[in-house]
């Protein structure tokens, strides 16, 4: 507790003291976050115009003017902190070294965080979703890794307290999985899953192989969104509706009932 109170301390007699500009430290992240928020950068430059316009983004949302903020505050304690690594003292030159990888790592976060936060959320974000996974190039050892698949985003659901319903299952005859679908719900369910589409890739020694080679095995994952709600409009107008009746002997009710009808919806402006 004392030496964190000494390093503040210390901390703020640099920062009023005309220093010369100590060596920069470079943050954990990689070279294209350094490069958006490098000063002069696309994101730095958004940042700094935002800032002069809090309303602009207070409109973007709470959320982002936090982490901002917070981004803009690290930052500055970094670069307060660096001056210490000057410092005669030993001891506090060690406790500024362990505060500036702990910074850097604070400020890396915040950098993926205002990406995140800056990205546009789709509508089905907050969907259900269907969840399809088939069997591709690799015969029985390909069944066997689709059977992996499905049972990883099985428990995956559950480890996101999702709802997950199993549609449909194919296995195959030695404990794979031909083709299945699950119906998958929850909170953000379509948003933590809507990337996993796509064709998936293994190479191992599969089960079945006695020789020891390795094989290259595939299976797709589908991914599709549940609609909420659906709200159709029908124009009258767009609708032809052809009626029959019987013909023939029968009496008045025969020839007088409707026993067929036909609607036929056609093109909106089909005349025009």
């Amino acid at each position: 507790m004392r030496s964190r109170l000494l390093l503040s301390a210390a901390r703020c007699l640099w920062a009023r003291r005309a220093a010369c500009p100590a060596r920069r430290h470079r943050s954990c992240g990689g070279a294209l976050l350094e490069e958006l928020f490098a000063r002069g950068g696309p994101l730095r430059t958004f940042l700094e115009r935002q800032a002069g316009a809090e309303a602009q983004l207070q409109a973007r949302g709470p959320e982002l003017v936090a982490v901002a903020r917070l981004l803009s505050e690290k930052e500055q304690e970094l670069r307060e902190t660096e001056h210490l690594l000057h410092d005669e003292n030993e001891d506090l030159r060690k406790l500024a070294e362990n505060e500036i990888t702990l910074c850097q790592k604070e400020i890396t976060q915040l950098k993926h965080q205002i990406i995140l936060l800056l990205v546009p959320s789709e509508e089905t974000n907050e969907n259900d979703l269907i969840l399809e996974v088939t069997a591709g190039v690799g015969g029985q050892e390909a069944m066997l890794f689709t059977s992996e698949i499905f049972d990883m985003y099985q428990r995956y659901a559950a480890f996101k307290r999702w709802h997950f319903e199993t549609l449909e299952y194919f296995p195959s005859e030695i404990g794979g999985l031909r083709h299945a679908s699950a119906s998958i719900g929850g909170s953000e369910a379509y948003k933590h899953m809507k990337f996993e589409g796509g064709v998936h890739r293994v190479q191992r020694v599969p089960k079945t192989e006695k020789q020891g080679r390795i094989h290259t095995s595939t299976m797709t994952v589908a991914i599709l969104p549940q609609p909420t709600e659906i709200n159709l409009v029908i124009n009258p107008k767009d609708l032809r509706i052809d009626t029959k009746r019987a013909s023939g002997a029968g009496g008045q009710h025969v020839n007088t009932t409707d026993s067929a009808v036909r609607i036929v919806h056609l093109p909106t402006d089909w005349n025009k």
